[in-house]
C-alpha cells in the first residue's frame, strides 16, 4: 500500500499535495507564455526594422499648389478671360492647363499648358512673403508658337495675395491682374 492510500482521500496531506501540483503546472504555463510572447515581440521588432526604408539624406520641401483665380483683360472692342487650373510644382516649374476665351473674337480663344518659373530663388521669396518676379510660357494646343509670360507675385498673407501676368501676343501684351492662394 502507498502512503496516499494509507492516508485516504480528503485528508489534509492529500489537499496539500494537490495544491503543490497545481502551483508547479501553472508556473510552467506562465513561463512558457512569457517566453513565447518575448519571441513574438522580437520577431515583430525585427520585421518592422527590416521593412522600414532608410531615412533620406535630404528631405524634399513640400511645395503647395498655386491656385490662380479667374481674371480678364481688355482687348480691342472686347475682353479676354483667363482661367487657370491649379498649378503643380514639377522640378523648377509650376505647371498647369489654362483656357483663354476672347469675346467677341472666339476664333482667338485657346487652351494649352502654362509653365511658370519656380526656381529656388523665386520660391524662397514668394513663400517667404516677399514680392517675386517670374517668367514662363504658355503653349497652346493648336501647335502655335509659345507665348512669353512675365509676371509678379505679391503675397499679402501666408496663403495668398496678388499676381499679375503679362502675356506677349502678336497684337501686343495682355495684362491679367488677379489673386492667388496656396492649396494642397
Amino acid at each position: 500500500m502507498t502512503p496516499a492510500e494509507c492516508i485516504g482521500p480528503g485528508t489534509r496531506n492529500d489537499n496539500l499535495r494537490l495544491k503543490v501540483a497545481d502551483v508547479d503546472s501553472w508556473t510552467g504555463v506562465r513561463v512558457t507564455k512569457v517566453v513565447l510572447l518575448a519571441l513574438v515581440a522580437l520577431c515583430v521588432a525585427h520585421l518592422l526594422n527590416a521593412q522600414s526604408p532608410a531615412p533620406p539624406d535630404k528631405l524634399e520641401p513640400i511645395v503647395p499648389k498655386l491656385i490662380i483665380d479667374p481674371s480678364s483683360s481688355s482687348v480691342s472692342l472686347g475682353k479676354a478671360y483667363l482661367t487657370v487650373d491649379p498649378l503643380v510644382h514639377k522640378g523648377k516649374l509650376y505647371v498647369g492647363d489654362y483656357q483663354l476665351s476672347v469675346v467677341p473674337y472666339f476664333f482667338m480663344s485657346e487652351r494649352g499648358t502654362l509653365e511658370l518659373d519656380a526656381s529656388d530663388d523665386v520660391l524662397r521669396k514668394f513663400l517667404g512673403g516677399a514680392v517675386a518676379v517670374f517668367t514662363g510660357k504658355a503653349s497652346n494646343n493648336k501647335q502655335g508658337k509659345p507665348k512669353v509670360i512675365t509676371g509678379k507675385i505679391s503675397p499679402s498673407t501666408k496663403t495668398g495675395g496678388g499676381v499679375t501676368f503679362s502675356v506677349q501676343t502678336d497684337n501686343g501684351p495682355m495684362v491679367f491682374n488677379t489673386s492667388y492662394h496656396l492649396g494642397e
